[in-house]
């Protein structure tokens, strides 16, 4: 992501109304804003860097506490023909749009409509994430948005856990990558965030967010349970509200089966576990078991086929190096 704006070379005194002029600038021509008063010997700062995939605009930022609001004019509508993803990094935020308040933790998000008035609070310290998005872009997904905004999508829950983790891992490097990847990235999180909204308006058939977007969320759906052994192929594709065989399509489109793919998480899980000097007084059993195996006997067979040694000798030879 590009740098756009930083308080680092602006004196102290004029760095509050610097950043409020950014944002008016750049984002909401109708952006007003105050700070909070700062602790002693403590001065206000705000980095701003963003990322555009097409008509999609990805900004980070991160600033001191202060409270903001925006009232925008109909005539003068730019921006404001976004709608706008706060997702929070750290810190705590106020949102409050439509008579609704989005309290936002780390990992939670939410959505405002950058056409109607909205206000923000920030007690502290705080990042987040903001991703503007086209009006029709969104609309034509999720229909009446108006029920959608300041509503807190929780970091915790299945979508808003996926949302979090997809942009923190992708989001700040899709300058990085090829025009063609970093748009089906920013096309599969349009698509989560979709999934994550759609209680609140039209439910979304399952299979109109795309096998790339279904396929991350049932990746993502196993990676949080490996360590069940219990862990099966029909809770899995009723989690994605799909069949189990469409469900075992998508991994038959990636070379693969549910059942390899798990095994194969779990593989690199232990071999990494087994090398882990946080884990040395485990043994290979117990490690095992935590990594989701049940059959011990035929986790070694299996191990020794691939590596061409077993367990206990793997982890010998690695904590000699």
């Amino acid at each position: 992501m590009k740098s756009m704006f930083t308080t680092r070379e602006v004196p102290d005194v004029d760095r509050f109304s610097v950043f409020r002029d950014t944002i008016k600038d750049r984002f909401l021509s109708s952006y007003e804003c105050n700070e909070v008063e700062l602790p002693p010997n403590s001065r206000f700062y705000a980095n701003i860097v963003e990322q555009q995939v097409t008509n999609i605009r990805f900004i980070q930022l991160e600033s001191n506490g202060h409270w903001a609001s925006s009232r925008p004019l109909s005539h003068k509508l730019s921006l404001e023909e976004h709608f706008q993803i706060e997702l929070q990094r750290s810190g705590t935020s106020h949102l409050t749009q439509d008579g609704r308040t989005a309290f936002l933790r780390q990992g939670d998000f939410c959505i405002f409509d950058m056409a109607r008035p909205v206000s923000w609070s920030f007690d502290n310290d705080y990042s987040l994430f903001k991703i503007l998005i086209p009006r029709e872009k969104l609309a034509s997904r999720l229909g009446n948005t108006q029920n959608l905004t300041a509503r807190a999508i929780r970091g915790n829950s299945i979508t808003g856990s996926l949302v979090y983790s997809f942009v923190m891992r992708y989001i700040p490097f899709l300058d990085s990558m090829p025009p063609q990847h970093a748009q089906q990235l920013a096309d599969i999180l349009l698509n989560l965030i979709t999934s994550a909204f759609s209680e609140y308006s039209i439910a979304t058939p399952p299979q109109s967010l795309g096998r790339s977007t279904l396929f991350y969320f049932a990746q993502h759906y196993l990676e949080q349970r490996l360590s069940d052994p219990e862990l099966s192929v029909n809770e899995c594709a009723n989690a994605c509200g799909i069949s189990v065989r469409y469900l075992q399509m998508l991994f038959k489109e990636q070379n693969t089966s549910v059942h390899r793919w798990i095994h194969q998480k779990r593989l690199d899980n232990y071999k990494a576990a087994l090398v882990n000097p946080l884990l040395a007084e485990k043994n290979i059993t117990q490690l095992a078991y935590e990594c989701g195996f049940s059959d011990i006997s035929n986790l070694s067979r299996k191990f020794k086929s691939e590596f061409f040694m077993t367990p206990s000798e793997y982890r010998k030879i690695h904590s000699l190096r």
